[in-house]
C-alpha cells in the first residue's frame, strides 16, 4: 500500500511539472523566428554588474521609433533646398506631403501596433507621421514579450535601470525599427546654464537683452543704435524644454528691461505635465522672448529629461508643423546616448528641414571634452543633438564691454562645446576658410556670448540670480536672431546650415560674422581646440551681426515667393 501512495504521489508531481512546462511553452513567444535588434544597449553594459531584478509589477513607458524610407532621395531634397541653383531652393514640403514620400506605410505603422497589443502593451500614443508610437507595460509583461530580464545595474558607482540584452521582435519588424527607447534611464539629456554662484539679489548683474542686442547689432528695439526695427511678429519660434516656468519670473524679467511683449505664449504639455519650475526652461523663454517680442512662442515641455520624452517632444513640434524655428538648451554626449536613440531624433529633424523648420542647439559646456563621466573627462567628445548635422551648434564667448557697451575683447569661451563627431558624416554643404578636411560632421557652427564670469542676467523664482552662463543663452538668442530675419523675408528661410555656410564661404563673411580667433574650448581639462582666423571649434564662423545677417537673408529669398 505504501510503495502504491508512493508512485501515486511521483505520479502527481510528474504530470504536475509537465504539465507546467507544456503551459510555459505554449505561452512563451516563438523566439526561434525572432531577432535581436542591434545598438540599444547602453555603452555600460559591457562592464556593468546586476545588483537586483527590477520589481515585476513596475510600469515601463517605451518610444519605438521607425525607419524612413527613401533616404537617399530625402538627402537630395535637403540639398536641393538649400541650394539657390537648384528648382527646389525653398520649396518646403508640408508634412502630410513628407510622410507619404518618406515615412513609413500605414499599413506597416498597423502591424507594428497590432503586434505591440498582441504582447499586451498599451498605445499610450502614437503619431501623424507614423515615425515613432508610444507604449507602456508592466516589467513582467515587457520581459516575456521581448526575450529580456530587466535589473537594476552598477557601473562605476552609478546606479541604473536596464534590459541584460537586446529586445527580439519578429523577422518582419527588424527592418522597420530603428529605435526602442525607455528600456534604460541612463539616456537623460542635461541642460546647459552655467552657474557661477549662487548668490541672490533685488537688482540684476551681468548682461542683459540690451547689451546683447546692442553688441551683435540685432535689428530690434533693444539694439540701442537699431534703426528701422523688427520683432519676430508673424513668426513662431518653437522651445524645447523639460518640466515647467513661473510665468511671473519671466514677466517680471522682460519689465525689467521695458520688453513689452506682443506675441502669443501658449504651452504643450507632451508626455505629461509637471508644475516644477526649471531654470533652463525659464532661462531659455527670458532670452528668446526679449529679443523676439513680437514672436509667437511655444513651449512644448516634457515632464522629465529621458530621452525618450524628448523624441516625443521633437517629433510633436515637427508634426504639428505650427513654429518656423526651434531652440534647444540641452544634450548629452554623443557616448551617453543608444545610437539608435541618435537616429530617431536624427530622422525628425530631417523632416524638420525638409519642412522649412531652422533648428539652434547648445553645443555644450563641457569644452572640448564633453562627456560628464568622470572617467571620461579628458577624452575627446561633442554634445548631440547639437552634433546633428541638420542642427545649427551654437558656442560660446567671453565677451568684455565697456561702459558705452561697445565690444572690447572677445575671444572663445574655454566651455564651449564643439568638436568632431564619432557618428554623423559631415554635410555637403559645411565648408569654410579655417575648416580642416575630413568626412565627419563638425561643429560649432556660430556662437554668442556664454562665459558665466562676466555673465547674463537671470531671473528665477522671485530673485535675480548670481553670474549666469553656458551654451543655452546663445542657443535661445540665435533662435530670435533668425525669427527677426524671417520677419523680414516674409517666408520661412529654413536650410539653416546651408545658408549659413553659403554666407561663410562669400564676400560678405565678414560682414556678417565677427570673427572670433582668439582663446581655446579646452575647458581646463586639457588643451581643446584654439580658436582661430575663419571657422574654428568653439566659435563656428563667429558671432553675429545680426543686421547685416537679416540683409543678407533678405537678399537670398526666392522673388517668386517659396
Amino acid at each position: 500500500m505504501r510503495s502504491f501512495q508512493h508512485n501515486f504521489i511521483r505520479f502527481l508531481i510528474l504530470f504536475a511539472v509537465v504539465s507546467a512546462a507544456s503551459w510555459l511553452v505554449g505561452s512563451q513567444p516563438d523566439y526561434a523566428h525572432r531577432q535581436s535588434l542591434s545598438g540599444m544597449l547602453p555603452m555600460a553594459m559591457k562592464s556593468a554588474t546586476v545588483v537586483e531584478p527590477v520589481d515585476p509589477d513596475q510600469e515601463v513607458t517605451m518610444t519605438f521609433g521607425l525607419k524612413l524610407r527613401k533616404i537617399d532621395e530625402l538627402e537630395q531634397l535637403l540639398a536641393d533646398q538649400g541650394n539657390p541653383a537648384s528648382p527646389e531652393y525653398r520649396r518646403y514640403l508640408s508634412p502630410d506631403q513628407f510622410t507619404a514620400r518618406f515615412c513609413p506605410t500605414q499599413e506597416e505603422y498597423d502591424n507594428l501596433i497590432a503586434y505591440l497589443k498582441s504582447e499586451g502593451l498599451t498605445i499610450v500614443e502614437t503619431a501623424p507621421n507614423r515615425l515613432v508610437v508610444t507604449v507602456r507595460g508592466k516589467v513582467a509583461v515587457v520581459q516575456k514579450a521581448f526575450g529580456v530580464t530587466m535589473n537594476r545595474y552598477s557601473w562605476k558607482g552609478k546606479k541604473f535601470v536596464s534590459v541584460d540584452r537586446p529586445i527580439m521582435v519578429p523577422a518582419e519588424l527588424t527592418d522597420l525599427i530603428e529605435s526602442v527607447m525607455g528600456l534604460n534611464d541612463l539616456g537623460q539629456f542635461h541642460p546647459k546654464r552655467t552657474q557661477m554662484d549662487s548668490r541672490v539679489a533685488d537688482q540684476p548683474s551681468g548682461y542683459g537683452p540690451p547689451e546683447v542686442a546692442t553688441v551683435y547689432n540685432f535689428p530690434n528695439a533693444n539694439n540701442r543704435n537699431a534703426g528701422a526695427t523688427f520683432s519676430g511678429k508673424g513668426v513662431t519660434v518653437a522651445i524645447a524644454s523639460a518640466y515647467s516656468y513661473n510665468p511671473a519670473d519671466v514677466e517680471h524679467y522682460w519689465q525689467q528691461y521695458g520688453i513689452k511683449r506682443t506675441g502669443k505664449l501658449e504651452n504643450i504639455a507632451v508626455g505629461g505635465l509637471t508644475l516644477k519650475e526649471c531654470d533652463e526652461t525659464t532661462l531659455d523663454l527670458e532670452q528668446c522672448g526679449a529679443q523676439a517680442p513680437g514672436a509667437d512662442i511655444l513651449m512644448y515641455l516634457s515632464p522629465d529629461s529621458e530621452d525618450y520624452n524628448f523624441a516625443r517632444v521633437f517629433n510633436k513640434i515637427v508634426t504639428d508643423n505650427r513654429a518656423d524655428i526651434i531652440s534647444f538648451s540641452w544634450g548629452a554626449a554623443e557616448d551617453e546616448l543608444e545610437n539608435a536613440t541618435m537616429k530617431t531624433m536624427h530622422a525628425i529633424f530631417m523632416q524638420a528641414n525638409a519642412q522649412g523648420m531652422s533648428i539652434f542647439c547648445a553645443s555644450g559646456d563641457f569644452g572640448a571634452y564633453d562627456a560628464r563621466n568622470k572617467n571620461k573627462l579628458h577624452e575627446l567628445a561633442v554634445d548631440y543633438p547639437s552634433a546633428d548635422p541638420y542642427v545649427i551648434a551654437v558656442g560660446g564667448t567671453h565677451l568684455k564691454l565697456d561702459d558705452n557697451g561697445a565690444r572690447v575683447r572677445e575671444r572663445a569661451w574655454s566651455g564651449s562645446g564643439g568638436g568632431v563627431s564619432a557618428h554623423w558624416a559631415r554635410p555637403s554643404w559645411q565648408s569654410a576658410p579655417g575648416m580642416l578636411s575630413g568626412d565627419k560632421r563638425v561643429s560649432a557652427d556660430v556662437a554668442l556670448f556664454s562665459d558665466p564670469w562676466l555673465g547674463h542676467s537671470f531671473y528665477f523664482q522671485g530673485k535675480w540670480r548670481g553670474l549666469n552662463g553656458g551654451t543655452s543663452y546663445a542657443s535661445p538668442n540665435w533662435a530670435a536672431l533668425w525669427a527677426l530675419g524671417q520677419e523680414a523675408c516674409g517666408a520661412r528661410v529654413g536650410s539653416a546650415g546651408a545658408t549659413i555656410y553659403r554666407i561663410g564661404r562669400s564676400s560678405d563673411r565678414s560682414k556678417v560674422f565677427h570673427d572670433i580667433s582668439e582663446g581655446d574650448n579646452g575647458g581646463g581639462r586639457g588643451p581643446g581646440y584654439k580658436a582661430g582666423p575663419g571657422w574654428d571649434h568653439p566659435t563656428g564662423l563667429g558671432v553675429p551681426n545680426g543686421r547685416a545677417l537679416v540683409d543678407r537673408l533678405r537678399s537670398e529669398m526666392p522673388k517668386t515667393g517659396t
